[in-house]
């Protein structure tokens, strides 16, 4: 791993909080040492167990994560729990793994990961990585006017119950490549429409037909980063019945066509 030449990108990465899970010694002071100025913070947890209850008590912006992890937890298993609790959904994962074949990459994009960087790896790429992606995250943030995420345990009443099982039926649709309408998820959740809305706008501060729908585009927005899928192949896989709807959508989301982010 190169640690050269890193004092000037550090310098953007200022005043937000990293937690590593990684279980090799050597990877992650590494990771540290690139990481860490007086503004960065950089927590460190070897075992994928532990994590939720350290964030349950602590802020993190973003997370580094193993995937071969030597507990009883794999990195995939604890990305598949993390993006089904409401709490810390939102928090992006970069996943770091000597894995290099395809499919693995596929299903950590899939799982929610925003990105998937392969050892040994560059320092500079790192910081870029967790710069831009702390930045966006950021950005949609404040552009959503979401609440700062509250790490104190939430109650499980029944309307919190509702919101996971939605987002984990929503993510385990989305991942399978399955079509579902507003209508079916009701259907699966012996619930109604109005019930549901509120539900979805309360914990997710949208609706469940856009909540459904960055879902897919974000799984198709991984697919082409990640994938030589062509464009129609993917549109179908994440649930787009119509290519053309996906296209436009794609675009209104993201700024540019499929095409266009395939070839940038």
């Amino acid at each position: 791993m190169h640690v050269k030449n890193i004092s000037n990108p550090i310098s953007n990465i200022s005043n937000i909080s990293v937690l590593v899970i990684e279980d090799n010694d050597l990877y992650s002071q590494a990771i540290r040492t690139i990481l860490e100025t007086d503004n960065v913070s950089v927590s460190i947890i070897s075992a994928a167990e532990t994590a939720i209850d350290f964030l349950e008590k602590n802020k993190i912006d973003i997370i580094l994560l193993d995937v071969m992890l030597g507990d009883n937890m794999t990195g995939f298993e604890f990305l598949y729990i993390l993006k089904n609790d409401i709490r810390f959904e939102n928090i992006p994962v970069i996943i770091l793994s000597a894995l290099v074949h395809e499919e693995k990459i596929y299903e950590g994009l899939a799982l929610g990961a925003i990105d998937y960087l392969v050892k040994p790896f560059r320092a500079n790429e790192l910081i870029l990585k967790v710069k831009n992606h702390t930045k966006t995250n950021s950005k949609i943030k404040e552009e959503e006017n979401l609440s700062p995420i509250t790490y104190e345990v939430l109650e499980l009443d029944y309307d919190y119950q509702l919101s996971i099982k939605f987002a984990t039926l929503i993510n385990k649709t989305v991942v399978e490549g399955s079509y579902i309408t507003v209508k079916d998820v009701v259907k699966k959740l012996n619930t109604n429409t109005s019930k549901l809305d509120i539900i979805v706008k309360k914990y997710h501060n949208t609706t469940p037909v856009k909540y459904i729908l960055t879902k897919r585009l974000s799984r198709a927005d991984l697919m082409l980063r990640s994938t030589n899928v062509s464009v129609n192949n993917i549109a179908v896989q994440c649930g787009f019945k119509s290519i053309s709807y996906f296209c436009t959508a794609y675009k209104k989301a993201y700024g540019k066509s499929p095409l266009e982010a395939r070839n940038s």
